[in-house]
């Protein structure tokens, strides 16, 4: 190899190891030329080194660092790279890469191919400033002006603040005790966000706003030994709205103009209220093995269900998802009641009248519905008024007096009219139980047989059965939390109106009934024709 020093004023032997002293030149342009002869296109070939060198104590001779250049690639071009070894102390005469600046002129520290103007891998920058309260910058910029700046501004304390600016105002800062301020430059939280431009957080005329994205997840954690809180507000605590975690219930509470409004418990009740129970207003969704919603109010009403658009249902009631009944309303009604049995409180003719058709039960119901059951009776009713009855011609058919078989059980009934007590007023009442008139259905049942006649061929006789069961239910404990108040045990009857629905081992029950109009237009009827017989018998002996 040979080497030289621009036009050479030294010159040196190609088996020449080391150069010591000084080489000195002197021109206009004095230049160092290391010149490699190999003819080659190899990456890293063509390379020349100045290698650094000392002595240590005990004489020995050790590399101390290099600068070397050598090709860039493996074309046949004039790119080259510009290395910088240093030794590790380990490294003995062939230290170890430090930098390289390739033909791209990107420069890598910690990377042999550095794809950026500055490539730093695998360490630490550290910017410094020789004062004890400067300041140290990033800057970035394009060919007219300043985009933006990353600063370590230095405080009176001497621990720093990390400041972030574009378009020469600061947007974000992080305070040196951990405090971040978007649009705030003196955070009193672990976070604020204030829109940019506000006097103080306190302003009133301006809006703040966080969007969160992400492709498969978006949040916000925070963390305390006691509660978590996300605060929204003024300055002042009065006002405030505030989401908070509380750690001692594990509850998620949400709070406005600084009072809790709405908390979410552990076990997923809801509560939109200041209290859990049921003598403070509010509304509450419960989850505890059933769940239940309540609603308590003070003064005013306590829900209101308001349908929008067309006629229909407003609430719906159902059994393992299949709908019972139903709360409706129409342009005149309110309705109530399941599929086919329902009733309309009818505005427009002041009158309570039964319904029952498709899911709404849109139209009245005719003729359709009984007002109780032989099971399942009514006790007094109180009325102005007595009942009505249809009794058009042109609804009747078979029209005709009575036979006399119907005379001859008639007249025997006429005779079964007794006075009597109730067994279950006796029992509630004792003597002070009330004396009844009437018949006895089963005496009615065997007059009617005994004249031939079937009494269930007859509307004023009624004749039921009905299958029950008995089910023993546990005593309930009161729990006011949950507005459950306490229930002794008791049994429970359940009722089948027919033998194939009746669980096996069901009792059979029968009650026999009268209808009193039918039976005194029987009896009635009868007498009416017997006492014409008897007149014109009496006209025909009067008559001889």
């Amino acid at each position: 190899m040979s080497k030289y020093i621009g036009t050479p004023v030294v010159s040196l032997s190609t088996d020449t190891v080391d150069v010591t002293g000084d080489i000195t030149t002197t021109d206009a342009t004095p230049e160092v030329i290391i010149v490699n002869d190999t003819h080659e296109d190899t990456d890293g070939g063509r390379e020349g080194k100045l290698t650094f060198k000392g002595q240590q104590s005990g004489g020995e001779e050790t590399t101390l660092a290099q600068i070397q250049a050598s090709h860039d690639g493996t074309s046949d071009d004039e790119k080259g790279d510009l290395i910088f070894k240093t030794n590790d102390g380990s490294d003995g005469a062939s230290p170890t890469e430090a930098m390289r600046i390739d033909s791209s002129q990107n420069v890598g520290i910690g990377t042999s191919s550095p794809d950026t103007p500055l490539h730093i891998e695998d360490g630490d920058v550290t910017i410094g400033n020789s004062t004890t309260t400067g300041d140290n910058k990033l800057i970035f910029k394009n060919t007219s002006a300043t985009l933006a700046e990353i600063r370590a501004a230095d405080t009176a304390t001497g621990s720093g603040a990390l400041l972030f600016t574009n378009n020469g105002s600061e947007r974000m800062r992080i305070t040196s005790d951990g405090k971040v301020g978007i649009g705030d430059t003196a955070p009193d939280n672990v976070l604020n966000v204030k829109e940019s431009g506000l006097s103080g957080r306190g302003a009133s005329n301006g809006n703040t706003s966080m969007t969160l994205e992400h492709a498969t997840d978006t949040g916000i954690q925070f963390f305390s030994a006691t509660q978590t809180q996300l605060r929204f507000g003024d300055a002042a605590s009065t006002g405030a709205g505030s989401i908070i975690y509380a750690h001692g219930d594990d509850s998620l509470r949400l709070s406005a103009n600084g009072s809790e409004r709405m908390r979410i418990t552990s076990d997923g009740a809801m509560f939109f209220c200041t209290d859990f129970n049921s003598t403070t207003a509010g509304v509450r969704l419960e989850v505890d093995g059933d769940s239940y919603f309540t609603a308590d109010g003070n003064n005013g009403r306590v829900i209101y269900a308001n349908r929008l658009g067309s006629n229909g249902n407003l609430l719906e009631f159902a059994k393992a998802g299949s709908t019972k009944g139903s709360l409706m309303v129409d342009t005149v009604h309110f309705g109530m009641g399941s599929v086919a049995t329902g009733l309309y409180f009818y505005d427009g003719i002041s009158a309570v009248i039964p319904a029952g058709t498709g899911n709404n039960f849109v139209n009245g119901k005719d003729n359709g519905l009984d007002l109780g059951g032989s099971s399942f009776r009514w006790d007094d009713v109180f009325a102005t008024n007595g009942t009505i009855q249809t009794s058009d011609e042109n609804e009747k058919q078979n029209i005709a007096s009575l036979t006399s078989a119907e005379i001859t059980a008639a007249t025997a009934i006429s005779k079964l009219f007794k006075t009597f007590k109730w067994k279950d007023k006796v029992a509630a009442k004792g003597d002070n139980a009330r004396t009844h008139t009437g018949v006895v259905a089963q005496q009615v049942e065997t007059a009617m047989s005994d004249a031939g006649l079937d009494a269930g061929n007859y509307a004023f006789f009624i004749s039921t059965t009905w299958w029950e069961t008995q089910t023993e239910v546990a005593a309930v404990e009161a729990n006011e939390e949950k507005r459950i108040e306490a229930e002794d045990a008791y049994t429970r009857t359940d009722t089948y109106h027919t033998k194939d629905e009746a669980p096996e081992g069901a009792t059979e029950r029968n009650r026999k009934g009268i209808r009193y109009p039918e039976l005194l237009s029987f009896i009635g009827a009868a007498t009416e024709q017997r006492l014409t017989s008897i007149e014109a018998r009496l006209t025909a002996l009067e008559g001889e």
